[in-house]
């Protein structure tokens, strides 16, 4: 599980990717997801409105990294308070396109369960 969302496959045959373009930087294509999986032919937004419940995650990812800068930089490394707080805008808004991009995997693979014959049935076609 933590493979396909680290990687982008589908949560269900793990093989196909789910966005359009790898690379998460290419701000055009940031969201631009497959409407079904080119293996098991899955679709990627189950319902209208599916994703909405991602931004959770993305909350909850977001607030994991300010913990863990807070840590490093304000517990282990003690700097100043302007110096914490540049840093950490400049990590959010340097990961936000990864964090975007895992909180969809991680709230998609709580809904789909691995089928490791999911894209068996249309390899024959």
């Amino acid at each position: 599980m933590i493979s396909s969302i680290l990687l982008g496959k589908c949560p269900r045959c793990r093989k196909g990717n789910l966005f359009v373009d790898k690379n998460p930087y290419h701000f055009k294509n940031l969201s631009k997801m497959h409407a079904t999986c080119p293996c098991c032919q899955m679709a990627t937004e189950p319902e209208p409105g599916f994703y909405y419940g991602a931004m959770y995650v993305s909350y909850g990812l977001g607030v994991s990294v300010f913990i863990a800068n807070f840590i490093l930089l304000v517990l282990v490394f003690p700097v100043p308070d302007f110096v914490f707080i540049a840093t950490n805008t400049l990590l959010l808004l340097s990961l936000w396109p990864f964090i975007f991009r895992i909180a969809r995997m991680v709230y998609l693979n709580l809904f789909e369960k691995y089928d490791p014959h999911a894209g068996d049935k249309y390899k024959t076609l």
